[in-house]
C-alpha cells in the first residue's frame, strides 16, 4: 500500500471477496473477534493455519492465530494471497515499522488494537467500501510509516525523522494553499488527525455533504486514490510541518 499497489480483486472493492484477517497485535483475542464478526452476521472462522484452499462461499472471513499472523508476514507470502483475499490486520498504536511491513505486504486493511472489537466491526463495515482503509486511531503511525519508507528514497536523515515521533503534524498550510482552497487546507488538516467527514463537519459547522464534496476534490487535485492515499500524497508532496 505504501508503494501505490494495484487491488488485486477488481475495482470494486464492494465486490463479494473473502476475507483473511491477521492478528498482529501481540495479544490473544481469537474468541471476541470470531464472536464480535459472527454476531453482526459475517460468516467467519478461526483457524489456526491458513487454509490449503480458498473459501467457496463469498464474502467468508478467515480469523487467523497471532503465532499464523506473524509467520505469514515474515515470510513474504502475503503478496501472493492479496490475490485471492482482501487482507486486513489488527495492529498495536505507535508501531509504525510493524504498519509499515503490514502495508508493504498488501494488507489492505487496518485496524487499531485498542479498539473494542464492537466498534472495530463497525469500522470493517465501512472499510469494505473502499479499496484501502486505516482505522482512524492509527492516522498518526500511517504518516510515519510513509516519511519512513520515503526516507530510503530521498536524502533525509533517519534520526532527524525517528526524532519527531512524539510531535504532532499539521499541514503545512503556505504549501498546501498552491493547490487547494482555504476551505478544503481546513480539511485536509482534519483528515491528517484522523477525523471522520461526520466529525470534521461537526467541527466546523458545516453539512457532511459539503464535507463530503471538499473531500472528493482534494483526492482529485492530489492525484490520490482515496483518503488514506491522500494521506500519503501530503508526505511526498512536502506539506507537513510539526509543532
Amino acid at each position: 500500500m505504501l508503494r501505490r499497489t494495484q487491488h488485486h480483486l477488481g475495482e470494486n472493492p464492494t465486490s463479494l471477496c473473502s476475507y483473511l484477517w491477521l492478528q498482529l497485535s501481540g495479544q490473544k483475542n481469537d474468541d471476541y473477534l470470531l464472536t464480535a464478526l459472527q454476531e453482526n452476521g459475517y460468516s467467519a472462522e478461526f483457524h489456526r493455519r491458513l487454509p490449503k484452499k480458498k473459501p467457496l462461499s463469498q464474502e467468508k472471513v478467515i480469523v487467523l492465530s497471532a503465532e499464523e499472523s506473524f509467520r505469514l508476514l515474515e515470510s513474504g507470502v502475503l503478496h501472493a494471497l492479496a490475490n485471492a483475499y482482501r487482507l486486513c490486520a489488527i495492529i498495536p498504536p505507535h508501531s509504525p515499522g510493524l504498519m509499515e511491513r503490514t502495508m508493504d505486504s498488501e494488507v489492505m486493511i487496518l485496524f487499531s488494537i485498542n479498539q473494542s472489537f464492537r466498534q472495530m466491526i463497525q469500522h470493517f463495515s465501512v472499510a469494505r467500501l473502499y479499496k484501502t482503509y486505516v482505522d482512524p486511531l492509527l492516522q498518526n503511525d500511517l504518516l510515519q510509516a510513509v516519511r519512513r519508507s520515503n526516507s530510503g528514497k530521498e536524502d533525509h536523515d533517519p534520526s532527524a525523522i525517528a526524532g519527531h515521533d512524539e510531535g504532532v503534524l499539521y499541514l503545512d498550510n503556505a504549501q498546501a494553499s498552491e493547490k487547494l482552497t482555504a476551505s478544503e487546507c481546513r480539511v485536509l488538516d482534519a483528515l491528517l488527525k484522523g477525523k471522520s467527514n461526520r466529525k470534521i463537519a461537526e467541527d466546523d459547522y458545516l453539512s457532511v455533504s459539503t464535507v463530503n464534496n471538499h473531500v472528493s476534490q482534494i483526492t482529485k487535485k492530489m492525484d490520490a486514490n482515496d483518503r488514506t492515499h491522500t494521506v500519503k500524497r501530503v508526505i511526498e508532496l512536502g506539506w507537513l510541518r510539526y509543532s
